[in-house]
């Protein structure tokens, strides 16, 4: 096994992070370390997504964004607005961290506290970092698998800035989205609104005697602040405010009781009525010295979730997450033949609080829950160079009142090749049993945390080539992450720790620049997921993903076209009957995306979009159907 995936990592051509990823010289990184650090220092592959593009190449939600990572997989239960999971290196949905300027978005009241990326937009973000692999020294809970941080725009130069994004296309889908930014004396500000509503289509495959037709449609509006204030030259305070409602159309997956069977149903009046989320978050910032500042931030993040029939609310989940941190970060710069020397310490305190109410498909609710848990924790990250080397180190401890202590820690190391650089990696990762799976009537509140260790060794590579100095860049990596006590809901009908998994995965990417105008990329991702104990593979877990890209910029004038293919994956399957087969293969799909924009004067670019161009008819998930063909066409307007 670890022969082939050598081998794949050393053939693939990859796609890397195109245009998405800025050049590795200039990447300035914070969420691999807590502070800011040069790309080419980190142990770790980062993947940045200037979200200001996004809007204009039709990427206009957050999961659009996201979909051109290597190794981050991505599955949308049905038309835009539809629960989406994040899978990154073979990890569970609930093992992918995501931040809010650093701040913990995964979802108290869920199963697994998962967060669902389909009703964000990404119009408030300035750019989006992922790193992949174990960070539970720098963040906690649920970073088994790797941290998502959505970083956002702060004010510009000048006291106003403003920008509009329209948009419209397929499924009477409209997208909009408006913001000023500035800087008034000692302020800065940057305020955005955005959404979209779409009429969707059914998600029911249309393979099944269930399907009817009834389109499952969905809306979201999000409006988000960011406010800075230096009240002098050594303190300032902070304040971010955001604040999202949505809702979608869903179907069920119904128990029929005569046959002892679920299946996969049309159902015209299921709908999630509210999947809202409110954050608040105000920061200070002491610069004790010029190597040394001390920062405290207090924050509220509630997320809300109404599930109903007919107009009829049939279950509850409210989540609430009250955190406070304090992080001092100093430079301590050069001590004997190290250099860089930097470490960051920190202490937080988080309160967990939820309400549940379930009918378990039989309203009105029959299942109340109420329940709150409490965690500390201290982490310290350092990192230095030594000549062409720069060592990272992180180690953790959280108390959590559910199950104890936690302890964490991260290694890694950095070789500078001047083109390029090798690294190597280790560290180990937890998930926190939510209050879901502890206090629901199927839950067991003496559940263990999952346990995660992993490594990652990589290279990337620039190359001199077409008269450029990175005419060709290319990167692979390979990881392993264990993980233990896995909590699932087991046979016995209640949530408990009864598994244990195996994750490999091999990545690769190149990208050919013959042109000043031109960009080839391509990549690879080969995944082993399995389930330690029997040797089954994971459930939606692809085994081989392949992307390519070739994009034109002559001018005010662009245009990319996009190719993906995702191999088959085990999943749950659901016959043309709806009703379920057991456990089997997905077939494997391919989808290819055009895209366009076009200046017509400085500061109005139009642009077109079209996905699933070659008709595909797939399903992301086996059950669910995946977008038919479809237009979108917008303007974005910056003056």
């Amino acid at each position: 096994m670890k022969r082939l995936m050598l081998g794949a990592a050393a053939l693939v051509l990859g796609a890397a992070h195109g245009a998405y990823a800025e050049d590795a010289d200039e990447t300035v990184i914070v969420t691999a370390t807590r502070h800011a650090s040069d790309a080419r220092a980190l142990p770790a592959d980062v993947t940045v997504i200037e979200a200001g593009e996004s809007f204009a190449r039709g990427d206009v939600t957050l999961e659009a964004a996201l979909a051109h990572t290597p190794g981050l997989d991505i599955v949308r239960a049905g038309p835009l607005g539809q629960q989406t999971s994040l899978f990154i290196g073979g990890a569970n949905s609930g093992h992918a961290l995501v931040l809010f300027d650093g701040l913990r978005l995964n979802d108290p009241a869920s199963p697994a506290s998962a967060f669902d990326a389909g009703q964000d937009m990404a119009g408030a973000l300035a750019r989006i970092e992922i790193v992949e692999g174990p960070m539970s020294a720098l963040y906690g809970s649920d970073a088994l698998g790797g941290a998502i941080n959505l970083l956002p725009r702060h004010g510009g130069a000048g006291a106003l800035n403003a920008r509009l994004d329209v948009a419209g296309g397929s499924f009477d889908t409209l997208v909009g989205a408006a913001g000023v930014d500035g800087t008034i004396g000692a302020l800065r500000y940057a305020v955005s609104a955005e959404g979209f509503a779409t009429g969707g289509y059914d998600i029911v495959p249309a393979r099944m005697a269930t399907h009817t037709g009834d389109p499952d449609g969905a809306e979201s509006s999000t409006l988000t602040g960011v406010f800075d204030l230096a009240v002098s030259d050594a303190i300032s305070i902070d304040l971010i405010a955001r604040r999202r409602e949505a809702r979608a159309d869903f179907d069920a997956f119904p128990f029929d009781f005569a046959t002892i069977q679920e299946y996969r149903a049309d159902d015209p009046d299921l709908e999630i009525a509210r999947n809202d989320l409110s954050l608040v978050a105000l920061g200070a910032t002491w610069a004790l010295a010029d190597a040394i500042t001390l920062r405290a931030r207090g924050a509220w993040v509630g997320q809300a979730r109404v599930q109903a029939d007919g107009g009829l609310a049939t279950e509850f989940y409210d989540g609430t997450r009250r955190s406070l941190e304090l992080t001092v970060d100093s430079r301590l710069g050069a001590l004997g033949a190290f250099e860089n020397i930097a470490f960051v310490l920190g202490a937080v305190a988080i309160r967990d609080e939820v309400e549940i109410a379930e009918s378990f498909g039989f309203p009105p609710p029959s299942n109340f829950v109420t329940a709150a848990q409490d965690e500390v924790g201290a982490f310290v990250s350092a990192q230095a160079r030594w000549r062409a080397v720069t060592m990272t180190g992180a180690v953790r401890v959280d108390e959590h009142d559910g199950f104890g202590a936690a302890a964490t820690w991260r290694l890694g190391a950095s070789y500078d090749l001047g083109a390029g650089r090798l690294y190597a990696a280790a560290g180990t990762s937890y998930r926190a049993p939510t209050l879901y799976e502890r206090f629901v009537s199927f839950g067991d509140p003496n559940l263990r945390a999952e346990e995660g260790a992993g490594w990652e060794i990589g290279a990337d590579a620039r190359i001199a080539a077409f008269g450029r100095d990175d005419g060709l860049t290319m990167s692979a990596r390979l990881r392993a992450n264990d993980i233990d006590n896995l909590i699932e809901f087991g046979h016995l009908f209640t949530y408990a720790n009864v598994a244990r998994a195996e994750l490999q995965s091999a990545e690769g990417e190149v990208t050919l620049r013959p042109a000043d105008s031109l960009t080839l990329s391509a990549s690879y991702t080969n995944v082993r997921a399995r389930d330690a104990e029997t040797g089954e593979a994971l459930l939606r877990r692809p085994r081989h993903v392949w992307r390519a890209s070739v994009e034109w910029r002559p001018g005010p004038f662009d245009v990319e076209l996009s190719w993906r293919s995702v191999g088959a994956r085990a999943d749950r399957l659901y016959g043309d009957d709806g009703f379920s087969d057991g456990v089997g293969l997905t077939p494997s799909y391919e989808v290819v995306r055009a895209s366009s924009s076009f200046e017509v004067v400085t500061g109005a670019r139009l642009f077109i979009a079209a996905d699933n161009l070659i008709g595909e008819v797939y399903e992301p998930a086996n059950g669910f159907a995946g977008a038919p063909r479809s237009v979108l066409v917008g303007v974005r307007l910056a003056p």
